[in-house]
């Protein structure tokens, strides 16, 4: 574990802190404007987006920076989220990650980690129920966050 974390580690200096800011910056304001999926984001607080976008991006490439939303599970549960809406973020993040000229194992890894966090965003996956590999991805998440999952009953 430790040799993978020192291998994505240069994923985050590869990019730099400059750079990763100007791609969430833009990301974030292409997210929120985008005619199919802005409207689940009429009512946020941009700056507030951007530094949780940040935080979440510069922990899976591998730097150390404490991320301080919400587990992705527990804030996307009110929103009705489908798939295609999931889609179209993904589209989204590959377009704006593309434009910023990120080398391709950087977005290979990024969309790779986006695709798995999928059922913590929307239960909608391919129209098929997963919930061992749903649940698999939500403790996975809440590990990389440094959290530990309170199982309901």
């Amino acid at each position: 574990m430790l040799a993978f974390r020192r291998d994505v580690m240069k994923l985050y200096e590869e990019l730099g802190e400059a750079r990763l800011r100007a791609i969430i910056d833009r990301f974030v304001d292409r997210v929120a404007d985008d005619v199919m999926i802005g409207f689940f984001f009429k009512n946020v607080d941009r700056a507030r987006l951007k530094q949780r976008e940040y935080e979440h991006a510069a922990r899976h490439l591998g730097a150390d920076v404490p991320y301080t939303g919400r587990p992705l599970d527990v804030a996307h549960a009110p929103h009705p989220i489908m798939g295609g809406q999931f889609m179209r973020r993904l589209v989204l993040l590959k377009t704006t990650l593309e434009e910023h000229a990120v080398p391709a194992h950087i977005i290979e890894h990024w969309i790779t980690h986006t695709e798995r966090l999928r059922p913590l965003v929307t239960r909608d996956t391919d129209g098929e129920c997963h919930p061992g590999v749903a649940a698999e991805r939500v403790r996975e998440h809440y590990a990389s966050l440094g959290l530990e999952k309170k199982e309901t009953s």
